[in-house]
C-alpha cells in the first residue's frame, strides 16, 4: 500500500471536503495522510478507511511552542514517511499579502520529496487571480519540480502550457458518483448558495447590492408559493453570517418560507436537500456543479473569474450574472432562463476523470476510466 502525504484547504469547505472524499473513495488501496494538525476533522475521516491525519500530540505542541523540536514543517520526516506528495484544491494558486511565506513553505515540503526522489502531484487547481509577473514566474518555477500539474480550466493550462508535465481535465466533482441521489422537484423550492464578498479580494463593494438583491429574489419567490433554502457552503468564510444579514432584511411572512442550512461535514444530508431545488442559485463554486451534475437549473452568482472560466469552459454561457449586475439576479427573464439552464455532463464527467490519470498510473492501478 503507497502511502500519499495530502495537503488540502479542510476548514469544512463542501467543495474541498468532495475533493478529499471522491479521492479516498477512488484509491482504496492507498494510504492518505491529511496536512492537517487539529482533531475536528476526526470525524469526517473516520469514514475512510485510508485516511488518517498528521499526528499532533501535546508533547508535540509544547515542543513546538518551547522551540526544541518541529512538528508542524519538518518535511524531511514527511518524504521519509510517504512515497509522494499530492496537492489538492480549488483556488489554491492566488496571489494574496500572505503569498512569500506561503510560497516558501510549499517549496521546502516540495524539495524534501524530491530530495528523495519522490513524485509530487497538484489536482484540481486553478490558477489565479495573480497581478504580478513575479507571481506567475514563481510558480512556473514550483511546477517545474512536479512530476504532475492538472488545472481545471483552460485558462489556467494556457498559462502555463510549455512546461510538460501541465495538462488540462474538468473540475474533479464532475466526476463524482451521483447514482445514490434523485433529484426530487416536487416542491417549489429555490435554493440559494451564499457567500460573503467581504471575504473575497477586492468584492466587499458589492457587499450590500448582494444582500438587497439577494432579499428581493427571495421575497419574489415567496410571493409565487415558493420556499426558498440558504446554504452555508463553509460557515468560517462568512456564509452563514451573511445568512444571518439577509434574514435580518426579510419580513416576518416571507421568513416562514425560509429555511437555513449550514454545512458542518455530512456531504450527502447537504447534496440530498440539493435535489429538491427546481432552482439553484449558486455563488459558490461547487453549487454550481452540483446544480449542473444533479440536472436542475441554475443561476451562476459569477465572484469569480474562476467560475467564468469552467461555464466557458462546458460551453455554457447563456446565463451568468456578474457582482456588477445583480439586478439580473431577481430579473423575470434571466430568472424564466435559469430553470433550464442545464447541459449534458456526459462527456465532461469522462474528462474528469483525468485528473487522476498520472496518479492512477503511480499507484499502479490498472482500473483507470477515463480518456487518457
Amino acid at each position: 500500500m503507497k502511502k500519499i502525504f495530502v495537503d488540502i484547504y479542510l476548514q469544512f469547505n463542501l467543495g474541498d471536503d468532495l475533493f478529499l472524499d471522491i479521492l479516498a473513495k477512488k484509491f482504496p488501496q492507498s494510504e492518505f495522510t491529511i496536512n492537517y494538525l487539529g482533531n475536528n476533522y476526526d470525524r469526517f475521516i473516520s469514514q475512510y478507511h485510508n485516511v488518517k491525519r498528521r499526528k499532533y500530540s501535546l508533547i508535540n505542541k509544547i515542543g513546538q511552542r518551547l522551540k526544541i523540536s518541529d512538528s508542524i514543517t519538518n518535511y524531511d520526516a514527511v518524504a521519509e514517511e510517504h512515497d509522494a506528495l499530492l496537492f489538492i484544491g480549488g483556488s489554491i494558486f492566488r496571489e494574496e499579502e500572505y503569498h512569500r511565506t506561503l510560497y516558501q513553505d510549499r517549496m521546502k515540503m516540495v524539495k524534501e520529496f524530491k530530495n528523495r526522489g519522490k513524485s509530487v502531484f497538484i489536482l484540481g487547481a486553478n490558477f489565479g487571480p495573480f497581478k504580478t509577473d513575479a507571481f506567475l514566474k514563481d510558480y512556473k518555477e514550483f511546477f517545474k519540480l512536479c512530476d504532475d500539474v492538472c488545472f481545471r480550466d483552460l485558462y489556467s493550462y494556457n498559462l502555463f502550457e510549455s512546461l510538460p508535465q501541465v495538462r488540462y481535465a474538468p473540475d474533479i466533482v464532475f466526476q463524482m458518483d451521483i447514482s445514490d441521489y434523485k433529484t426530487d422537484t416536487n416542491k417549489k423550492m429555490i435554493g440559494f448558495s451564499i457567500i460573503d464578498p467581504i471575504h473575497k479580494q477586492g468584492l466587499s463593494k458589492f457587499h450590500n447590492d448582494y444582500i438587497s438583491s439577494t432579499v428581493r429574489t427571495i421575497e419574489s419567490f415567496v410571493s409565487k408559493n415558493y420556499e426558498c433554502s440558504l446554504m452555508s457552503f463553509c460557515e468560517r468564510e462568512g456564509d452563514l453570517q451573511v445568512i444571518n444579514e439577509i434574514k435580518s432584511n426579510l419580513s416576518p411572512e416571507t421568513l416562514n418560507k425560509v429555511f437555513v442550512y449550514e454545512y458542518k461535514g455530512n456531504l450527502k444530508e447537504a447534496i440530498n436537500l440539493i435535489t429538491s431545488f427546481n432552482l439553484f442559485i449558486a455563488a459558490r463554486f461547487h453549487a454550481n456543479i452540483l446544480a449542473l451534475l444533479l440536472g436542475i437549473g441554475v443561476m451562476p452568482i459569477i465572484y469569480s473569474r474562476k467560475t467564468t472560466n469552467m461555464f466557458k469552459d462546458i460551453n455554457l454561457t447563456d446565463v451568468l450574472v456578474n457582482m456588477d449586475e445583480l439586478n439580473l439576479q431577481f430579473d423575470e427573464n434571466t430568472l424564466n432562463r435559469s430553470f433550464n439552464n442545464k447541459t449534458n455532463l456526459e462527456m465532461f464527467s469522462n474528462d474528469a476523470m483525468n485528473q487522476f490519470s498520472k496518479l492512477y498510473e503511480f499507484l499502479n492501478q490498472n482500473n483507470f476510466r477515463g480518456i487518457v
